[in-house]
């Protein structure tokens, strides 16, 4: 049981459909304080829509959101206005500057700001003149979570903050989130499908597929979750699969392609290499891979 004080955000059986489709399905999961919460999955697994949940964009079908310990209507309502987000692309003034933009904002939304602060920390203190509309997508990616910051919120929710920029770009994303994470103790929680890049920041990690929250891991959940295998190609697929299931649980194995990974603490080539050939299933390739947290993920996913 999670202690109330050091959980930032959480939900319950949290529940939302589309058109009939459940986009959100029976979803808990619990972002600790001081976290950077990486939410894994696919275009389309859900990710989006419970973010939109989470900070009352969308309604909720069933279930509850609990954010700083508050679950009530009211109190509710008033943490989500203590959340920086960046969800959906916020509408720029293109002819103003980022300092003008930030001040629209700031009177918009009722919030104070130390926006020239706010400038240096996302790397926009030397655009002083320039239009928002001559800015590169990065920049405007930046300026976006200057506007997340706007009132200096303890929980900050980015919806694929780094998707379609540069190499450079993406850099420049992650080590602003790393250094708001570590020098203003912010609470992150960020989806993205590029696993790569969320492996650099994340703490946390929830794995979302079909709309539902598969796996939530940490600390040594992470450390066993990437651990050594057997991989074997095999020429006969369906024999493949049906000696694996005669030898082994459905979590010590998994078979994509023509491709089979076996995970149990124990098993070694030999083993392996004598159970296919019982089951007359010719072995292409064979041998001993190591931890591999990507692909631990795409299995979940």
């Amino acid at each position: 049981m999670e202690n109330n004080l050091d959980v930032a955000l959480a939900t319950h059986s949290l529940s939302k459909s589309y058109g009939g489709v459940k986009r959100v399905d029976d979803v808990s999961m619990t972002v600790r304080r001081g976290e950077i919460y990486g939410l894994i999955g696919k275009n389309g697994a859900g990710k989006t829509t419970l973010m939109r949940l989470i900070l009352g964009i969308a309604s909720t079908e069933s279930g509850s959101i609990e954010i700083g310990g508050k679950s009530d209507s009211a109190s509710l309502s008033a943490a989500r206005a203590k959340c920086g987000s960046l969800v959906e692309q916020p509408a720029f003034y293109p002819g103003l500057t980022a300092k003008d933009n930030l001040r629209a904002y700031a009177l918009a939304t009722g919030q104070t700001a130390a926006i020239d602060d706010l400038l240096s920390l996302v790397g926009l203190a030397d655009c002083d003149k320039k239009r928002v509309r001559n800015f590169s997508l990065g920049m405007k990616q930046r300026l976006a979570i200057a506007m997340a910051l706007v009132g200096d919120p303890d929980l900050l929710l980015l919806d694929e903050p780094v998707n379609g920029l540069d190499p450079t770009g993406i850099l420049q994303i992650r080590e602003l989130l790393q250094r708001l994470n570590i020098e203003r103790g912010t609470t992150i929680l960020v989806s993205s499908h590029l696993l790569g890049e969320l492996g650099r920041i994340a703490t946390a990690y929830g794995v979302m597929r079909d709309g539902k929250l598969v796996a939530e891991m940490r600390g040594d959940e992470l450390t066993s979750l990437a651990r050594p295998r057997i991989r074997a190609v095999v020429a006969d697929r369906e024999k493949a699969l049906a000696a694996l299931k005669e030898h082994f649980r459905e979590e010590e194995f998994t078979l994509r392609g023509n491709t089979a990974e076996i995970f149990r603490t124990g098993a070694d080539v030999a083993s392996v290499s004598a159970i296919f050939a019982a089951a007359d299933v010719p072995i292409m390739q064979i041998s001993i891979a190591s931890g591999d947290l990507e692909s631990a993920f795409i299995d979940l996913m």
